[in-house]
């Protein structure tokens, strides 16, 4: 469904005039928010204004925690990224390079053909696929338990150990698990899409060395509530926490409603750092993308890392509200666009890159045949 391409580029700023006669937002997607009888209006970036008795509505209908409700002197606009293009790292260009999109699209649609409801034989399925991915690139690969409600279900790590400065670590993660309204769970958009991301920049990272140490985790149970994520911080103790120097989340990463490609990063006014430190990799390495910037923090893996005074961060579609398959069976491998996933990618493997510090350079060069064997 397109847009008239001004509405798409006034900040939020425009929307809150219009929503002040409601005192309420909300934030969730559009189709979802409809199937529960919740109108809205002034809809961008992912929140909507609503009246009284639509608030009343969501509040209502909201057991899952698929959406937030925030007063309207709580919200924090949304700006435009203004960050300006840096000084490109020739070796980062040369391995944001290596990154593919067609065996990301292979990885989604491998992901898709499971129903991977949490607790379910598919979920665990989808979970040995991902291990043995991840063991293939010699990465440490553990997959701890937890239990969802009468359910259990595990998160996939895949660590790769730092040359110089092992106790920093340096977090991509995404979750694989998805839910349908009815029927079954194929999850594309949400979130092969993101989990498939996180093991094409596994591949790409494991033929080089960092000085910082790399953990790539595939969280399951973040449907039923980010258990996944809060699983893996509640299982580390202060000083572990501490070592956490970047937790990179990505969520429905590859779907545009139009033509345009824009990304909307996501944290707390706490770890704003992060968040620039993203907006100028994607000023420097991805011009193509609009880069939007949220200070809302809610509803994916990077929450469990903010709550803990952790630099977490999320980067997820600007267009995810208007994605009308949002946790649908119709939400398959043709919804996605590749360029819009690549940039995405390429704006967390730039990030990645340049925080946990490439040590051989000579290894850029590399020829891609070698790089292609995984």
């Amino acid at each position: 469904m397109l847009r008239i391409i001004i509405f798409k580029l006034v900040l939020i700023s425009s929307f809150i005039a219009n929503a002040n006669e409601t005192t309420w937002v909300i934030r969730g997607n559009q189709s979802h928010l409809k199937d529960h009888g919740i109108e809205t209006s002034a809809s961008n970036h992912g929140f909507s204004s609503i009246n009284n008795s639509n608030k009343i509505k969501a509040m209502a209908h909201n057991s899952h925690n698929h959406w937030q409700l925030l007063a309207q002197k709580d919200f924090k606009p949304i700006q435009q990224s203004k960050a300006q293009k840096g000084n490109a790292d020739s070796n980062i260009i040369a391995l944001l390079d290596e990154l593919d999109t067609d065996r990301w699209l292979n990885d989604v649609t491998t992901l898709t053909g499971w129903n991977r409801t949490t607790g379910s034989n598919d979920n665990d399925s989808a979970k040995d696929w991902i291990v043995n991915k991840m063991a293939a690139l010699n990465l440490s690969v553990s997959t701890p338990q937890f239990n969802v409600g009468n359910s259990t279900t595990h998160n996939i790590m895949g660590e790769q150990i730092g040359s110089t400065r092992p106790d920093d670590w340096y977090v991509i993660g995404a979750h694989m698990d998805s839910i349908p309204s009815n029927g079954n769970a194929p999850g594309a958009v949400d979130n092969a899409s993101g989990c498939a991301a996180v093991l094409e920049m596994a591949r790409v990272a494991s033929f080089y060395e960092f000085e910082g140490s790399l953990l790539f985790i595939c969280y399951s149970g973040e449907e039923q509530g980010l258990n996944g994520s809060y699983h893996h911080v509640d299982s580390m103790n202060q000083s572990e926490r501490d070592q956490i120097k970047a937790a990179l989340t990505m969520d429905m990463i590859g779907y545009t409603d139009n033509s345009d490609h824009d990304l909307l990063l996501e944290t707390s006014s706490a770890q704003q750092a992060i968040m620039q430190h993203l907006e100028q990799m994607a000023a420097t390495y991805v011009p193509e993308l609009t880069v939007y910037s949220s200070l809302n923090p809610f509803g994916s893996d990077h929450m469990p890392y903010i709550n803990n005074n952790m630099p977490g961060i999320l980067s997820i579609d600007d267009d995810w509200d208007q994605y009308d398959d949002y946790h649908r069976s119709t939400d398959l491998p043709e919804n996605l666009n590749n360029k819009q996933a690549l940039y995405i990618i390429k704006t967390n493997m730039a990030a990645l890159v340049s925080l946990a510090t490439l040590v051989d350079t000579d290894l850029i060069f590399k020829t891609s045949f070698e790089t292609d064997t995984i």
